[in-house]
């Protein structure tokens, strides 16, 4: 396995465990709050490591530019959506409709970077499409229903985080250091939930510290993943990186039947998330 797949992979894992994190701290958070905290958390931890492990001599202005123009909307858009999503759906169903981000990722790579994508990759972003299809005919997971418009969440969050990948991969190119990437982007994006929900959370008084400390992790895990993400990408190509780090929905599925007793998906909704992993897989495999 290349070092790009395996980094990708982890990123995978850590978005999922961020997904169960999520519902934790749903219980003791409104979920409008839980961004000061998860993305605050991130920024702290991602400037830590970036004072410690980053070189400054090789700082690029444009690199630094692009990651900052990226972090005005990643990760803090996709954090937002994400909860409110998780909070609907439930992490199994989200983390499945999240599964098109490599629909929008592999698009952006072939348009702006000039990637190749085959016919078995073609087949397997239908396949994803199909998936997502099959989730909107459900019925909720844990007795939760909603209604189909509901799935433009995850939808919305995933057409960010797969269209910031050309950028980023574009800035890596110019500097490659994706932990000061990660720092610079969740410092934009800390300034921006600031700006948004700040002086609310302010009038409202302290928040429950359980939920501060769950929310806490969740921003530990994405922002591994984040970062696990950028070395990705600054290693191998978006049509690799994508379709693995889009595999993170089918482990929110397994940890959510382990540890969130009240996450059961219907026969429907367990077809889509199967048949949207396996055009992930077919994304991989088709790419050669």
């Amino acid at each position: 396995m290349s070092a790009a797949a395996f980094l990708a992979l982890a990123a995978a894992l850590c978005f999922a465990v961020a997904l169960i994190l999520t519902q934790y701290g749903l219980r003791t958070m409104p979920s409008w709050r839980s961004p000061l905290y998860s993305i605050g958390g991130s920024a702290v931890a991602a400037w830590i490591l970036a004072l410690a492990f980053v070189d400054p001599a090789g700082f690029q202005l444009e690199a630094a530019l692009i990651f900052a123009g990226v972090g005005v909307i990643f990760p803090v858009a996709v954090s937002i959506l994400s909860v409110r999503s998780n909070e609907r759906l439930g992490p199994a169903v989200a983390g499945a409709v999240g599964n098109v981000t490599p629909v929008f990722a592999v698009l952006g790579a072939v348009l702006l970077l000039g990637e190749k994508v085959g016919l078995g990759q073609v087949a397997g972003l239908a396949m994803v499409v199909a998936g997502v299809g099959l989730l909107a005919m459900r019925g909720g997971a844990g007795g939760r229903q909603w209604r189909v418009w509901v799935l433009l969440l995850p939808l919305s969050a995933a057409m960010i985080r797969g269209a910031i990948q050309p950028a980023i991969k574009t800035g890596l190119a110019l500097w490659h250091e994706p932990m000061a990437a990660a720092a610079i982007g969740y410092t934009m994006s800390s300034i921006v939930i600031l700006a948004l929900v700040g002086r609310r959370a302010w009038r409202e008084g302290p928040a429950d510290r359980r939920g501060v400390w769950w929310f806490t992790g969740v921003g530990m895990f994405n922002g591994a993943a984040t970062f696990l993400l950028y070395a990705a990408l600054g290693l191998g190509s978006i049509t690799l990186v994508a379709p693995l780090v889009a595999v993170f929905p089918l482990i929110a599925l397994v940890l959510s039947l382990i540890f969130l007793r009240n996450e059961r998906l219907p026969l429907v909704g367990l077809a889509g998330v199967l048949v949207s992993v396996a055009g992930v897989i077919l994304l991989l495999v088709g790419g050669g």
